[in-house]
């Protein structure tokens, strides 16, 4: 299986402050998958479309393992909130007919009504963590594994939508906080953004880990660390060293240990994996962010 396999997606302008993009796949597998996920800084919505509303996979089919337990899918829709040092592994053993929803960072508070803390390194049954979300749910995903992809993006797209009409109001400091890491790419102080804000180091951090659901320190790393790999896959011609001074790390040795302590691996290390979904993602990220495509040509 290869980045091919799955397709990046972005969702239309009315429901960006709230979906980043989608990473679809619908198809049988030959051999069982086993994925890795890594930090990205972002929480996802699940829909496992190869299941009716109300049919549940065999516990044999998707089984996620958090720090050594085993979850096994019980349900078509899961939440799962951010990774920190967590040692998450996924596991596919049939089919892989999925659209993984990237949300913004803000979006489970928002949209679900779920501080961001509250799923920190869990990912959980819909029904289990957002009960009064469960029918709006099964009236929007319908689509079982024969529609096609557009059909699957709309009905998610309309989800969404409904959702963002009844949004709750989003904290003006993490709002705020949250552009300025993005605009960066997460490659500005925390003490900075502070001064910007003229807000107390200790009160953003206390209402960004609540609705975010990890310190602002660790979105604004993780954000850094996760451009420099999208370097790192994309600009092959280029020397590492220029690639850590691109991506705002000092040296290229400040890159290496940043990756080492999210990662568990060094740039070349890293390189050599097969991360497959996370390479895929990081991709794509190229279309956000000061450098991207289209700020580019503004």
């Amino acid at each position: 299986m290869d980045a091919g396999e799955l397709d990046i997606v972005v969702p239309p302008e009315a429901i960006r402050p709230f979906v980043r993009r989608y990473l679809y796949a619908n198809r049988r597998l030959e051999a069982p998958l086993t994925v890795h996920p890594k930090p990205t800084g972002y929480s996802y919505f699940l829909n496992n479309f190869g299941l009716s509303s109300g049919e549940a996979f065999p516990s044999h089919s998707l089984v996620a393992v958090v720090d050594g337990k085993e979850f096994p899918s019980l349900s078509r829709w899961h939440i799962s909130g951010q990774i920190m040092d967590h040692a998450i592994v996924v596991r596919f053993s049939e089919r892989l007919q999925i659209v993984f929803c990237e949300l913004a960072a803000s979006a489970l508070y928002r949209l679900f009504g779920i501080p961001g803390a509250r799923m920190t390194g869990k990912s959980q049954p819909l029904p289990a963590v957002a009960p009064h979300m469960e029918a709006r749910a099964r009236a929007h995903f319908v689509c079982g594994p024969e529609a096609s992809r557009e059909e699957h993006v709309a009905e998610a797209n309309a989800f969404f939508l409904a959702l963002a009409e009844r949004a709750g109001p989003g904290d003006p400091i993490v709002e705020a906080a949250v552009a300025r890491f993005e605009a960066a790419n997460g490659a500005v102080r925390v003490a900075d953004i502070c001064k910007q804000l003229d807000v107390n180091p200790r009160r953003l951090n206390e209402v960004f880990r609540h609705v975010v659901g990890v310190p602002p320190k660790f979105f604004g790393q993780i954000l850094q660390i996760n451009w420099a790999v999208g370097l790192l896959y994309f600009k092959d011609t280029e020397t590492l060293t220029a690639i850590a001074h691109e991506a705002g790390f000092y040296d290229l040795a400040h890159l290496s240990h940043a990756m080492q302590r999210f990662f568990q691996e060094g740039p070349g290390a890293f390189l050599r994996s097969n991360h497959v979904q996370f390479k895929t993602f990081l991709g794509a990220s190229r279309r956000f962010g000061p450098t991207s495509p289209a700020v580019a040509r503004k």
